[in-house]
């Protein structure tokens, strides 16, 4: 049965727990757990409020199942009630907190220390050092940008724009602008950044 669950896509898991399968909600947290974990942690850099905040967003899973309306977009929709949830956990510290805030000397309000998050197995140690040295660069970026960055390991340039309530016209030169300002910072280094660009 669990093996039937992971063929299941994730519109097929939110019907099963709304008929009353709880392992359908149990798969979904286990699909989504690392991603949706390490996107939180990346914008509140705290690991203490990045796991209250991923219990909040799935609690909220859990209490409008029902609400939801299956299209094929349950990761946009996931990620927004993330975002939602991580800009009320900025807002509930400073009323005027903005994702395109910056201090008097243009520093980004979020965190500037790298979360120590799960990571991929890298198959060298020279990727596992390229692989720090993105991460690095990533957060240099602008907080939108960053968002942009990391959701794209995640989804399509379509599904970041519903995610974020931008037009896709606006999350493609938000990425392209990213992007070159990652491969500056890396050129420096001496090291380049491929990106994949449509998809």
């Amino acid at each position: 049965m669990a093996n039937e669950r992971n063929t299941l896509t994730d519109d097929e898991l939110v019907e099963d727990f709304v008929r009353g399968n709880e392992e359908a909600f149990e798969e979904l947290v286990l699909r989504y757990k690392n991603s949706l974990y390490q996107y939180i942690l990346v914008m509140t850099g705290d690991e203490g409020s990045a796991g209250d905040l991923f219990q909040e967003v799935f609690l909220s899973v859990y209490k409008n199942a029902s609400k939801y309306q299956a299209q094929g977009k349950f990761k946009a929709w996931l990620f927004r009630l993330a975002r939602n949830r991580v800009l009320n956990y900025f807002r509930d510290r400073d009323p005027l907190f903005s994702l395109d805030q910056t201090d008097e000397e243009g520093n980004e309000p979020l965190h500037e220390i790298l979360p120590s998050g799960e990571e991929l197995p890298l198959e060298t140690l020279e990727r596992a050092e390229l692989a720090r040295e993105i991460r690095q660069a990533t957060l240099a970026l602008p907080p939108k940008q960053r968002e942009i960055v990391y959701l794209r390991q995640y989804m399509s340039f379509k599904d970041i724009a519903q995610t974020l309530g931008l037009p896709l016209g606006t999350v493609l030169v938000t990425s392209h602008r990213a992007i070159k300002k990652l491969q500056s910072i890396l050129l420096k280094n001496n090291r380049e950044v491929v990106y994949e660009t449509v998809r």
